[in-house]
């Protein structure tokens, strides 16, 4: 049977980088998943998030604070100061489609579920599909989403690591 584990924290916490410590002592070739990693400008002002495929590491540009944005890229929408890259919503996506059909990999990461996913917005419709896989789950959550997330999602048991 599958596990779902839960990296939570208050923001700012370390939860990334914990997340990324986790798939770091997994064999090699048997995790797949992403981090939403904080990108600063040369002011040192953070402007927005990347995600970083956690198996290559390759970053595309997600989330970009409005007032830094300028077209950058397709945004498939807006949430309080954020604007949103449809092509890493869909890129991310079909990785993560991909590694589940994978017999390979045994383990899904994505971080963060939060806000956006409980509006049934960012990635819902993928933690879905995540949580009806036969994968092991590490999700970095928020720890005052935790309740709500694992009712709207139907998570009955996890592990808060």
């Amino acid at each position: 049977m599958k596990s779902i584990f839960l990296i939570s924290g208050i923001f700012d916490s370390g939860k990334t980088s914990r997340m990324i410590e986790i798939l770091n002592d997994l064999p090699k070739g048997k995790a797949e998943g992403f981090a939403c990693v904080k990108i600063y400008n040369n002011q040192n002002d953070a402007v927005g998030y990347v995600m970083r495929r956690l198996s290559t590491n390759e970053d595309r540009t997600f989330i970009i604070d409005k007032k830094f944005y300028g077209d950058t890229f397709e945004h498939t929408f807006d949430y309080e100061r954020f604007v949103f890259s449809k092509s890493v919503l869909n890129y991310v996506s079909d990785v993560i489609e991909n590694a589940m059909q994978d017999s390979n990999i045994n383990s899904l990461f994505l971080d963060e579920i939060g806000k956006l996913e409980l509006l049934d917005l960012g990635f819902s419709e993928l933690l879905k599909k995540m949580i009806r896989s036969d994968k092991d789950l590490y999700l970095c959550v928020n720890e005052r989403h935790i309740g709500e997330i694992s009712n709207k999602f139907g998570i009955k048991q996890y592990r808060c690591i």
